[in-house]
């Protein structure tokens, strides 16, 4: 099937501008930005850079926009690869670049406050440390596929679809290594910890699938 031919500047900008926060962030600890991109493989990131923490700290947070940059350019792709190629505008893509970036920085702040008046501001630093964590390394892989998709292998479905499983099982993954090394903490706060994932972590997504489908986007 002959798709039409569209600018891809847009991807170029992005892609530039997210390569330049990540050298920036490995310029900022090299050691840690290491550590970060083995943070599957094993448990010295989690183990190390926790103690040292705060929250949103340089690296986090260049980190963090890279994640919001990419997340935002991925939602392109997966547009242009289901329903139509459209080239990336910029008012549109900052819009959707900020309601990510404060959809998530809301949902972190409210879960610190659920920790604070709940006396389980810890318990819930440390859940929140690793979730952004993930996101980061997220947005670290999301830059490579981004481009391929659009330049390599003209948004071709099929790679859409693998793409979208590589980033769910990230997740996922993010999630199980998560729980599984705070499993002491985890358990002695289980009524809380079950609270926190259907109030924060599933609930806001079903709201947003709410609204979507009165919006007929869904």
């Amino acid at each position: 099937m002959i798709r039409d031919v569209i600018s891809n500047d847009g991807y170029v900008i992005s892609g530039l501008i997210s390569l330049s926060i990540i050298i920036i962030a490995k310029t900022i600890n090299s050691r840690r930005f290491s550590d970060l991109t083995r943070v599957f493989s094993n448990s010295n990131y989690f183990r190390i850079y926790l103690k040292e923490h705060s929250f949103l700290d340089s690296f986090d947070f260049l980190l963090f926009l890279n994640f919001c940059i990419n997340i935002t350019t991925y939602s392109y792709v997966i547009y242009c690869c289901l329903i139509d190629l459209i080239e990336i505008n910029f008012k549109t893509f900052s819009t959707i670049f900020l309601v990510i970036l404060l959809f998530i920085l809301v949902k972190v702040l409210t879960g610190l406050f659920v920790g604070y008046v709940f006396d389980i501001y810890k318990t819930i630093s440390v859940l929140i440390f690793q979730q952004i964590s993930t996101l980061n390394f997220i947005g670290i892989m999301l830059l490579p596929v981004n481009l391929l998709l659009a330049f390599g292998l003209n948004y071709q479905i099929e790679w859409l679809i693998i793409s979208v499983s590589f980033v769910i099982i990230i997740a996922t993954a993010g999630m199980l290594k998560t729980v599984y090394t705070n499993l002491n903490l985890v358990l002695s706060n289980f009524l809380y910890f079950i609270l926190y994932i259907c109030t924060l972590e599933i609930g806001p997504y079903i709201i947003i699938y709410d609204q979507l489908k009165d919006y007929n986007i869904l």
